[in-house]
């Protein structure tokens, strides 16, 4: 029985970015050629890396923002909270930029930029079953609103007094409300929309109930607990939002005739 087949090729081996075959260079990175596929793989290696990089800069922006202000936040501090150079977040940057960028990651889930609807968890939580719907989307919201109150704050201080954060604050409101529109489109398509108002208007709606003021009022300022939170807003969604159909709240005793 002869050797395996393997045995019989020309062994390759790839050290430090070079080819050899049998002691022959035949090409690698400098040469033009290599393993086929070798570049790909080493491109997607570094996408990855880079991805991970802005996400770690965008985190430790959004920790420092939300604790010490935008004023506050320097390019340095943002460096040393993410572990990189000042450099690095200056390609990531500037500062305002960081700020949007944060706030998205923050609240949403994603970066601001792009239909929310296209991102996880939200395009799985709109294709669910009502009750389901109701209840992830409390869950989602409040988990937002709860990660991202600091981040409001500080977002709201800035643009008293800076120009371009009042811009950015104008963009975030104008992202959020197509966001909550792309959403609630896909609430109409499947026939879940109360009927007397406009998609738009339904959007609108979801958009104050999942802003921040609910939270600011009912936790911060009235000692709400955040699961009274999301049965206040799965009720209120179910009574101005969706077709009584599909409006039942999971845990609400449904009134009967008579009490």
């Amino acid at each position: 029985m002869g050797p395996p087949q393997e045995n019989r090729l020309s062994l390759i081996i790839r050290y430090g970015g070079t080819v050899v075959n049998m002691g022959k260079v035949t090409g690698g990175p400098a040469g033009g050629k290599g393993v086929p596929g070798t570049r790909r793989y080493d491109g997607t290696k570094r996408a990855e890396q880079a991805a991970a990089t802005r996400r770690r800069i965008v985190e430790a922006a959004a920790e420092l923002f939300a604790g010490n202000g935008f004023a506050g936040t320097t390019m340095p501090a943002i460096a040393e909270r993410a572990g990189v150079s000042v450099e690095t977040v200056t390609v990531h940057g500037p500062k305002r930029a960081l700020l949007l960028a944060a706030f998205g990651q923050t609240f949403v889930g994603v970066e601001t930029g792009g239909r929310v609807t296209d991102h996880e968890p939200w395009a799985s939580l709109l294709r669910a079953d009502p009750p389901a719907l109701l209840t992830g989307l409390a869950e989602l919201v409040v988990a937002g609103q709860e990660r991202g109150i600091g981040m409001w704050r500080a977002v709201n201080a800035a643009a008293v007094t800076d120009d371009g954060v009042r811009e950015l604050t104008l963009d975030l409101a104008r992202r959020r409300r197509a966001d909550l529109l792309a959403a609630t489109e896909v609430l109409a398509g499947r026939g879940l929309l109360r009927p007397g108002r406009s998609v738009q208007q339904h959007a609108d709606t979801l958009a104050l109930l999942a802003g921040f003021d609910p939270y600011q009022l009912y936790v911060v300022e009235f000692g709400w607990t955040h699961q009274e939170l999301r049965e206040w807003f799965a009720d209120t969604v179910s009574r101005l939002v969706l077709t009584p159909a599909g409006a039942a709240v999971p845990g609400r005793r449904t009134p009967t005739a008579g009490g």
